[in-house]
């Protein structure tokens, strides 16, 4: 049945979803433990490559414009987050 497939692919979304989450929560703390370790929040050339790098990471060319706005945000958030600690 249709339903059983939207409900298996949901739940398996779902936990990605977790586990993405998990992640960024690491990520997170890890970005606001390097405040006293720079100069300056923004470094250009380092947010240039992290977008590079996952655009290339994601592995199909129709996903990249995709990952490098997610990770866009993700530096705008961990910005936010080194500024407000």
């Amino acid at each position: 049945m249709m339903t059983d497939k939207l409900a298996a692919a949901r739940a398996k979304i779902d936990l990605l979803d977790r586990r993405i989450a998990a992640l960024l929560a690491r990520r997170f703390a890890l970005a606001v433990s390097l405040k006293g370790l720079k100069k300056t929040v923004t470094d250009r050339a380092r947010e240039k490559r992290v977008l590079a790098n996952a655009r290339r990471a994601v592995g199909m060319k129709s996903y990249a414009a995709g990952a490098g706005a997610v990770f866009s945000e993700i530096i705008k958030q961990s910005k936010k987050l080194q500024v407000a600690k």
